[in-house]
């Protein structure tokens, strides 16, 4: 049994060491492949130049992982992860391969270790396979999970925060501000009470500083944050500024959309309310009533019964 248990043992260090040399050479692959496509300069005299690391596993190999997986960088499945992380607010390239790596690990690593942390203690078969079965489809569904909630609640801040911002807007653009300068104001009024949309406002203005065409940053901030008023403002922005009509009019329907819309949204919400309430009324509130409107009668009776016995 204990040959048995140090054998598993290793298998799961083994295991996880694999599976984290995978997605870091995954993460290094593109950026060596490009290195290795030109030719390599050995200019630097101070310090000579390196031969190539060693590396966990070829490159052959990881290329056709990849391609196996569907796990190269412009593939389909990783752009769908790409956008899904950065629709949660997650802009860094490390996530890509951290959120893998942690999928990966759930699905492999943490049934294996709950089966060595198990095996002796019981001898039922179905315990033992049953328990890492449901493990193994809890580490893969897991990441998800909390991906598509970090998605929605983003989106929800997003959609409360949006009216205000474009009151904001059309505020400063009836000032006289331009739209950029409008937006960089909005941004900084905004980094206390929605520093979501504060942030991505922020990104806008960078881009277009940076030289992007305005056009292209508000379809790249609809496509960032997937939310579809904003999508429809950025829109409504684009065909503003493309036939030339007036800006300052454009925001202020698009406001009176959103509000009428929200309030809309909740009026349907509080329709649904009675229906939602039939269920805990039947459940929890019936069954009180009853007990107080017919447990005195109920207790009459049972005493006028045991008298007359």
């Amino acid at each position: 049994m204990e040959i048995l248990q140090a054998v598993l043992f290793g298998l799961l260090i083994g295991g996880m060491i694999t599976f984290l040399g995978f997605f870091l050479q995954q993460r290094y692959s593109a950026v060596r492949r490009r290195l290795q496509s030109g030719p390599r300069l050995k200019t630097d005299l101070m310090r000579p130049q390196m031969e190539d690391k060693p590396a966990f596993i070829s490159s052959n190999l990881a290329e056709k992982l990849e391609k196996k997986l569907d796990l190269r960088k412009d593939g389909p499945t990783i752009k769908r992860l790409q956008a899904k992380l950065i629709q949660a607010g997650i802009y860094t390239e490390r996530a890509i391969p951290l959120f893998l790596g942690v999928k990966m690990g759930g699905l492999l690593v943490l049934p294996l270790l709950v089966l060595f942390i198990l095996w002796g203690s019981t001898s039922e078969r179905s315990l033992l396979m049953g328990i890492p079965i449901i493990l193994c489809t809890l580490g893969y569904v897991l990441p998800n999970f909390i991906l598509n909630r970090m998605i929605s609640s983003r989106h929800k801040k997003i959609r409360e925060a949006l009216p205000d911002a474009l009151d904001l807007l059309v505020v400063c653009v009836e000032a006289g501000q331009g739209l950029d300068a409008a937006i960089k104001r909005v941004s900084d009024d905004l980094q206390e009470s929605s520093p979501i949309i504060a942030q991505e406002l922020i990104l806008v203005n960078l881009e277009t500083m940076a030289g992007l065409d305005r056009q292209q940053a508000l379809k790249n901030l609809g496509d960032r944050t997937g939310v579809e008023e904003l999508v429809s403002l950025c829109n409504v922005l684009i065909q503003s500024e493309r036939f030339g009509t007036s800006i300052a009019q454009a925001l202020k329907t698009q406001s009176d959309y959103l509000r009428t819309a929200r309030r809309q949204r909740l009026e349907g919400l509080a329709a649904k309310t009675p229906v939602k309430l039939v269920f805990p009324m039947l459940l929890f509130i019936f069954p009180a009533i009853m007990v107080v409107l017919l447990g005195p009668a109920i207790i009459r009776l049972s005493e006028f019964f045991n008298k007359g016995g």
